[in-house]
């Protein structure tokens, strides 16, 4: 069984983002990309939800900045070869799903290999070319079925139901209200919060084969080795008989 996610941001959440990242790159030329890559997946992910509650993303700017400064390294040792058969974008992917977590307690995991990338990426750039952009809109399903469906749950992979046709009206409609109100429906975030809705929704996550305690933002109140449902949790009477946490305990 598989569960739609859901995305539940706003205009305003994408375009404080932005802005707040555009204005703070400008001024460390460049420095606090990573920081704003890091808070732009963060944004992401609180306003994403499985089940009704709200994903997290716990990756900081300072491993993304780790990541980049690898990537870019290797990406010159290489003479840019690094980047160009997909090392790179896997590297990323696997650092990003790493670190999403799902209300359950489980991450996510990236299994996808660089040549594979490399591959579908080729063919995106390559019939777009050849058809004056038409397949651009299948060409970028087919590449989100592919890493969509190679990211895993519990061993599972993840499943993508979107079409080009539907990304075709997305892109179309952007376009047309970004016409008409010459530039600030795309300014505003309202043309990004329209294709991450589309982007999102038509992700479906598998059940998770095992349930933990739900990581909030706040610590639920479980012991250090508790890795059970805080209401299955046992205790210990001060007699040292057990009973269950959702049984009153006599010392209450």
């Amino acid at each position: 069984m598989h569960i739609n996610l859901e995305f539940r941001g706003r205009w305003v959440d994408v375009f404080l983002n932005l802005l707040l990242i555009g204005i703070l790159s400008t001024i460390t030329l460049g420095l606090y990309a990573p920081w704003g890559y890091a808070r732009w997946k963060r944004m992401i992910a609180a306003n994403t939800y499985f089940d009704n509650r709200p994903l997290q993303f716990d990756g900081s700017g300072g491993q993304a900045f780790v990541e980049f400064l690898i990537i870019g390294a290797l990406s010159l040792i290489t003479l840019g070869l690094y980047a160009i058969l997909g090392f790179a974008g896997v590297r990323l992917l696997r650092w990003e799903t790493a670190h999403t977590i799902l209300p359950t307690g489980q991450r996510l995991e990236y299994r996808g290999g660089a040549i594979d990338l490399f591959f579908e990426n080729f063919v995106l750039a390559l019939f777009s070319a050849l058809t004056l952009g038409i397949y651009f809109f299948w060409g970028y399903v087919r590449l989100r079925k592919h890493i969509i469906t190679n990211t895993a749950l519990d061993g599972e992979p993840l499943e993508f139901t979107g079409s080009g046709v539907q990304f075709l009206v997305v892109v179309l409609l952007n376009g047309i209200l970004t016409g008409i109100t010459l530039g600030f429906y795309a300014i505003l975030g309202f043309a990004a919060v329209r294709q991450l809705h589309w982007d999102i929704e038509n992700t479906l996550v598998p059940m998770p084969l095992r349930s933990r305690a739900p990581m909030p933002v706040i610590s639920p109140p479980l012991s250090a080795l508790s890795g059970g449902i805080p209401d299955m949790e046992q205790r210990v009477r001060p007699t040292g008989q057990m009973y269950s946490a959702a049984e009153p305990s006599d010392d209450r």
